[in-house]
């Protein structure tokens, strides 16, 4: 049985010791573009610090992103290859980054080359903390023996089990990248009104309620968590912030109480991190995001909504 790689892009949240940890070969990295100067995206945040980088967001900086490029993966991929091993690819949600069609597009000209070899790519249908909890799980099959069919075949059933929820602290931030309406941002932050947001079936991010108040947002995030999460098959749960630590560990805590209360007797465990840059420039500061492995349904709510 051949070896297979695996490799994702920096919308994972990872930092390098964690990617190798994990047992992932390499993450692409997007590219970051701030008042027109560019940075590659990382967990590791070595271009800019993320204090500094939801700082410059605070001030007013003129940001945005671009995805990982065909080059990017055709150049990580080809390594893997010429040493004889094939290649399983889990990108950022398609719906929102062309980052999975680029891994698709590379895979292309590398088959020809080398056509012996699986190159195997795979829309997530997630990001953040959804996606590494997914990859981690796909790294772990790898080292018990699965080949790189079976472990596909898994992702791509239970992707849409890998969910997330989350708010953001100023609806400004998604008027400034398009998400929502000048209007809607204006009587949004007049009335101090948080979305709560989701991943639908295809990846992409819905607002399935709102709430007024930062303290409320929490405590539904933590509710919806705590009512679709499925802590007995895995207990990880990661909370991404863009520069609110203290908040995401209080969010932490509320999941844990709700799943007592719930009447979940598994243990949760806690990761912490910033909310990747590529992700933040779009969703600005304040925003939390918690990922864990639950109920799909949680990704069809917004169909209920009315």
């Amino acid at each position: 049985m051949r070896k297979f790689a695996v490799f994702t892009d920096s919308t994972c949240n990872l930092t390098r010791e964690e990617m190798q940890w994990v047992g992932i070969q390499e993450i692409i990295p997007f590219h970051i573009y701030i008042n027109d100067k560019e940075y590659l995206a990382s967990g590791d945040w070595e271009s800019i610090s993320a204090k500094e980088y939801y700082e410059t967001i605070k001030n007013g900086a003129t940001m945005r992103s671009s995805n990982a490029t065909v080059a990017q993966y055709e150049k990580a991929f080809r390594v893997v290859l010429e040493q004889g091993m094939d290649v399983l690819s889990i990108s950022c949600t398609a719906v929102l980054s062309r980052s999975f069609h680029e891994s698709v597009a590379a895979a292309k000209r590398l088959q020809e080359e080398f056509p012996e070899a699986k190159i195997i790519c795979i829309d997530s249908h997630g990001c953040q903390y959804s996606m590494s909890l997914l990859i981690e799980e796909a790294c772990r099959q790898r080292d018990e023996g699965r080949n790189i069919e079976e472990v596909s075949e898994w992702v791509e059933k239970e992707k849409q089990c890998f969910n997330e929820v989350g708010t953001v602290e100023r609806l400004s931030y998604l008027r400034k990248a398009g998400r929502i309406s000048a209007s809607a941002a204006f009587f949004g932050g007049a009335f101090s009104i948080k979305p709560i947001i989701v991943y639908d079936e295809v990846g992409n991010n819905v607002a399935i309620e709102k709430v007024r108040g930062r303290k409320a947002s929490m405590e539904r995030s933590a509710e919806l968590c705590a009512e679709y999460i499925r802590p007995e098959k895995f207990s990880k749960v990661g909370i991404a912030h863009a520069d609110c630590l203290e908040e995401a560990k209080q969010l932490g805590e509320m999941i844990r109480r709700k799943c007592k209360e719930k009447g979940h007797t598994a243990e949760l465990s806690f990761h912490y991190g910033y909310v990747e840059s590529g992700v933040g420039s779009s969703v600005g500061p304040g925003t939390l995001i918690v990922g864990f492995y639950g109920k799909p349904e949680l990704r069809s709510l917004h169909n209920k909504k009315g």
